[in-house]
């Protein structure tokens, strides 16, 4: 199993850079960092400043979308970067979520399981020194690429149709459906059938969860801490029919949800997160339980990767510092 750490940006560059650097020195596999521009720094700026600030942890979007930048300006991007940190680059793609939200867009219409195939077409096509077709019909191509530049390309989703376009596509899948087993074992069935429709086996791909994430010895801040996190997650679908009684603590999240207060740890929508969605969505609380819920994914054949989602502190939470050396320290240096 390896462990990474998924950034939401809104703090100073500088403490993000520091943050990935201290993310390297205990052991983190990747630092994704998400793409949010009206809530979080800018995505592509952070990306350069890690890369030059690092020497081996992976580093990449995760994940972009395709609503606030085109296609070919990410295919640039990462080709671009891929000079200053070659085969330290991932690319993680999605439909997104916040950054819709905050432009007027809703998660459900931005959605779409075409606009997933095409990013991940069209950016595999341009990387490997073709083309795309754009709107206006005519034929782009990144003219200056020297030779085809591969950086592993993980799809993200949460939905079944999201996750199937991720085994047929990917050369990973990002599941973002909770941390309970059940609920990983549905989205793998989701991810397994697209990779077997495209003539490819589960084991072909490198299998991620999102994981909200919060650890500290007073296990009921950990867990208040963790609770904007995963009314983030409740927002989008899933790979199994809820109960009336959940769905109706999902639908409530839906309504009340501010995607302005996304990396906010005091947002107020988190109040509305029952115990229940803390325990089946994230790895909360004190680090003996930390250590158990992550025993527990570890179970479940077929993910390779968990990748931390500490929110944002503010004040009276748990820095994301702590949080990074406190999992190294009674997690990852325990298993």
């Amino acid at each position: 199993m390896k462990f990474d750490i998924g950034i939401l940006a809104s703090q100073p560059l500088p403490v993000i850079v520091e943050q990935v650097r201290l993310a390297e020195s205990l052991g983190f596999d990747t630092a994704w960092i998400a793409d949010t521009h009206l809530v979080c720094r800018e995505l592509w700026v952070i990306l350069t400043a890690c890369a030059a600030a690092t020497s081996r942890i992976r580093l990449g979007p995760g994940i972009t979308v395709p609503h606030t930048r085109h296609i070919s300006v990410t295919a640039s991007a990462i080709a671009t970067l891929h000079e200053l940190a070659p085969r330290r680059l991932v690319l993680g793609i999605g439909t997104g979520g916040s950054a819709a939200e905050t432009m007027g867009l809703s998660v459900a219409k931005v959605a779409r399981i075409a606009t997933l195939e095409s990013m991940a077409r069209s950016l595999k096509a341009l990387l490997g020194g073709g083309s795309m077709r754009l709107d206006t019909g005519a034929e782009a191509r990144l003219a200056w690429l020297a030779g085809p530049v591969h950086v592993p390309l993980y799809l993200a989703g949460s939905g079944p149709r999201m996750l199937d376009a991720a085994g047929r596509l990917g050369d990973g899948a990002i599941m973002y459906s909770g941390v309970a087993p059940w609920l990983l074992e549905a989205a793998l069935g989701c991810v397994a059938s697209g990779a077997r429709a495209a003539g490819r086996t589960p084991t072909d791909l490198d299998v991620a969860i999102w994981a909200p994430t919060s650890i500290d010895r007073d296990r009921a801040l950990a867990r208040d801490h963790v609770r904007g996190r995963v009314a983030s997650a409740l927002r989008h679908a899933f790979p199994v029919t809820w109960s009336a009684e959940d769905q109706a603590v999902i639908d409530r999240v839906r309504a009340a949800y501010d995607s302005y207060q996304h990396a906010s740890a005091g947002s107020q929508h988190r109040l509305l997160v029952s115990d229940r969605f803390v325990d089946l969505m994230a790895l909360a609380g004190s680090p003996d339980e930390v250590r158990e819920q992550v025993r527990r994914v570890m179970a479940v054949p077929g993910i390779g990767r968990i990748i931390l989602l500490p929110q944002v502190p503010g004040q009276a939470f748990v820095p994301r510092e702590q949080v990074l050396r406190l999992f190294a320290d009674e997690v990852m240096a325990k298993l």
